[in-house]
């Protein structure tokens, strides 16, 4: 079996990357992969991270030509399924990202079957002036733009054989708000990294510290700045406590919404916690990420955009490790995530509530121990072999049929 998966790659920093690089890999280890690359940095077109993927690099983002280039690449390649990884701005922002039905049409004329995985799905109800505004394409035309993502939305659903999404809410709203049909839609969680680097706390800087953690993507919805205000309060009681943000801002933001570029520096030199609050703003390899994350007593994902249902790339990359988490309660966490349970769940931009479920898990090693131990469980039948073992067996199902 021959599959050819379109999608950004790295060294493309942005969350699809980084999921079909995991992906593919795994796939690649079962059945002939590859993998029809963005060329956002010039690198040679051979070159693969994984020694089993073959990846052809014809396509940039932002451009009008990407559905063209992607097509000819797939028409010379002949694979038996071609899947495609989607988000809406994954290939283009504003206008770019509109002819992403022009990719679905000329891939069609093939006659191969399609699988799409969608990686994100907005109800109907928050494609609205503020939405459009919120993630940089302006709301300006937000009836047309809501047409155009409806548009799009149905066309995945005529085009594809099947559609996988990482949660039950994601196929209920694909069923009942865009009228998809429920049998083509299947259910495959986001993977799980499974393996974690050994030792490697040891050498961590922060490892002294009673340490706060938060990683990603720098983003406007992400609350990172209703995290700063909570703590503020907290290293009044607990003044050994450092918080550290991991990552660095989004690349998407150079293009949509440069002016929030520095705004993190500036609400921490507000505060008057730089000895406190750590921000590098940079992109972090596994090794350090997992670091961090090991020597943490408690990680937080306070997020406030409650627009977009989807999974969080974050908060499987943290499962195994078995650390407390805080996230807050949006589609996003609820629904892989129990209040008590394998999580402490707090309203969004509601800085007093996460001010407190800091304080309780700060002052509580039982508690930390539990949340971690049941978080932990959730990596069960998650990991990345596991994944493509679940996404072969839908390839199989489509070309038995």
């Amino acid at each position: 079996m021959k599959c050819c998966i379109v999608s950004p790659y790295p060294p493309d920093k942005c969350g699809i990357a980084l999921y079909t690089f995991k992906l593919a890999d795994a796939l690649s280890k079962l059945v002939n992969t590859i993998v029809i690359a963005n060329k956002e940095n010039e690198v040679d077109a051979e070159i693969s991270l994984s020694s089993k993927v073959k990846i052809l690099r014809c396509w940039r983002r932002n451009t009008f030509l990407y559905p063209f280039k992607i097509f000819k690449a797939i028409l010379k390649e002949k694979p038996d399924i071609i899947h495609i990884q989607h988000e809406f701005l994954a290939y283009g922002v504003r206008k770019y990202s509109a002819i992403f039905p022009i990719l679905l049409f000329l891939i069609n004329l093939l006659f191969k079957p399609i699988v799409i995985t969608m990686h994100s799905v907005v109800p109907l109800e928050e494609l609205n002036e503020e939405f459009f505004l919120k993630h940089g394409v302006g709301k300006k035309f937000a009836l047309l733009k809501k047409f155009a993502m409806i548009f799009t939305v149905r066309l995945i659903g005529l085009f594809s054989r099947i559609i996988i999404v990482h949660n039950a809410l994601m196929k209920n709203y694909l069923v009942h708000e865009y009228g998809i049909k429920k049998l083509k839609i299947f259910i495959i969680p986001h993977g799980i990294d499974s393996i974690f680097i050994k030792n490697v706390a040891s050498k961590n800087r922060y490892s002294n510290n009673n340490l706060i953690l938060f990683f990603g993507f720098i983003a406007p919805g992400k609350g990172i700045e209703v995290l700063i205000d909570a703590f503020s309060k907290l290293v009044n009681i607990l003044p050994k406590t450092k918080l550290l943000i991991l990552g660095s801002y989004h690349p998407r933001l150079f293009k949509e919404n440069p002016s929030y570029i520095g705004s993190i520096e500036k609400k921490i030199k507000e505060t008057k916690l730089e000895d406190k609050i750590l921000f590098e703003n940079k992109f972090v390899n596994d090794e350090n990420l997992q670091s961090c994350i090991q020597v943490a007593d408690v990680i937080v994902f306070p997020y406030t955009d409650k627009s977009v249902i989807g999974a969080s790339g974050a908060l499987a990359s943290c499962i195994i490790f078995g650390k407390p988490v805080i996230a807050t309660k949006i589609p996003r966490f609820n629904a892989e995530l129990k209040n008590g349970v394998n999580a402490i769940l707090v309203n969004p931009n509601d800085k007093k509530e996460l001010h407190e479920a800091l304080l309780k898990l700060l002052l509580n090693g039982d508690l930390r121990k539990k949340l971690g131990l049941n978080l932990r469980t959730l990596a069960n039948n998650r990991g990345w072999q596991d994944i493509a073992i679940k996404t072969i067996k839908v390839y199989k199902a489509i070309l038995a049929n």
